[in-house]
């Protein structure tokens, strides 16, 4: 992987003006605005990393149709019929969207990068080698390896004699930093290994204190700003309904579903000692890093709020249902996954909260960001941070 030789040229002179428009805004007065966006995380935030890491294998689904079918027209490596929660955020903020670090193209990484990264961990490969080896991540993308390729990234835009003294401390300093979701991985892997519920709930304090390892990193390289994602109602994904519900599982009781919505209680009850945990956290490096502002992103309450009501929010199909994929009740099935020939995609992906079984829709995305952006599902809201 040797991205950087050929995207650097870009960046670094598009840096070089950044810097010297930043200068010029503050001896005027102007309020400030984020100039870059740096995002972390896995599938629920990669822009096409995963797919620059597996060019050439025919079997990474994302890289084709219908994946982008609905904004960007064509794949784009998102794993979504179209944006992202971090495309919107972008957008909001009048920024580029925010391309993939391992891009092999050419790019601008003036304003931020993206190192989220489809499977990507809380936890590093070598936790999985010691506790659960029967499952492991394949790739070496656990936050702690994406901190390390944005510091890569920072020390080869700033060492460019075209970059301005403390260009580092600058860019930093007037970025947005996105840890997404992160955790669901963690726990999928350990379950797919053969581990109970019951043991995978027990891993929580490690991956909340990996995230926020992450996070205090970050913040110890200068960041100001940084959003912190919980995760969303695992139990609510068709794929985890197909595989762990009654048609995937024999054992499974009839007590073990939500009656509201028919989501699998046992599984958004670890979500939910995650997403409590990850909050607490958050709040106490709140107090550690006052110079810092932290904001916790809930990811949970607006896809449940989708699935309760969908009809509220203008989602006509069934909430548990994906749009994409290869048949059953939720209209998921491994064998048939979006993208490949034995998939079917709806009519109208805007009607679905689901997408591919596992992702969620660029509709169901806008909302959430929408949430994240004016502080419905975000305190302080990322607009007000943009103040």
């Amino acid at each position: 992987m040797e991205p950087l030789p050929m995207v650097l040229p870009l960046a670094v002179i598009a840096l070089s003006s950044l810097l010297h428009c930043t200068a010029v805004a503050a001896a005027a007065g102007t309020p400030p605005r984020f100039n870059s966006i740096f995002s972390f995380g896995n599938s629920y935030a990669d822009t096409g990393n995963f797919v620059r890491q597996c060019a050439g294998l025919p079997a990474v689904a994302f890289n084709h149709s219908p994946y982008g079918e609905t904004f960007f027209r064509r794949p784009t490596g998102r794993p979504s019929d179209g944006r992202l929660i971090i495309d919107f955020i972008a957008e909001a903020l009048e920024l580029p969207l925010v391309a993939p670090f391992l891009s092999r193209q050419p790019q601008d990484l003036s304003h931020g990068a993206n190192f989220a990264i489809v499977g990507g961990t809380a936890l590093d490969v070598g936790f999985f080698l010691r506790h659960n080896a029967a499952s492991v991540p394949p790739f070496r993308s656990s936050l702690r390896v994406q901190i390390g390729w944005f510091r890569r990234l920072r020390r080869s835009l700033c060492n460019s004699t075209a970059a301005a003294a403390g260009c580092g401390e600058r860019l930093v300093a007037r970025s947005l930093f996105v840890v997404g979701e992160l955790g669901s991985n963690d726990y999928g892997y350990f379950l797919a290994g053969g581990k109970s519920l019951q043991e995978a709930k027990s891993l929580v304090p490690e991956v909340v204190k990996a995230i926020c390892r992450g996070v205090e990193r970050l913040v110890e390289e200068g960041a100001r700003y940084v959003v912190v994602s919980g995760t969303l109602p695992a139990g609510c994904l068709p794929m985890a309904l197909a595989k762990y519900g009654a048609a995937g599982n024999a054992t499974a009781a009839e007590h073990e579903y939500d009656h509201r919505t028919g989501c699998l209680r046992r599984l958004n009850g670890l979500a939910q000692y995650h997403n409590w945990m990850l909050r607490e956290a958050v709040a106490h490096m709140r107090a550690k890093y006052p110079a810092a502002k932290l904001v916790y992103a809930d990811f949970y309450r607006p896809v449940a709020r989708l699935v309760r009501r969908p009809t509220k929010f203008g989602f006509s199909e069934g909430p548990l249902r994906a749009c994409c994929g290869g048949g059953g009740p939720y209209n998921y099935s491994p064998e048939a996954a979006c993208g490949s020939p034995g998939a079917t995609v709806c009519g109208d992906p805007s009607a679905y909260v689901h997408w591919d079984g596992i992702h969620l829709t660029e509709a169901a995305y806008k909302y959430i960001a929408n949430g994240w952006l004016n502080g419905l599902y975000a305190y302080p809201s990322i607009l007000d941070l943009a103040q």
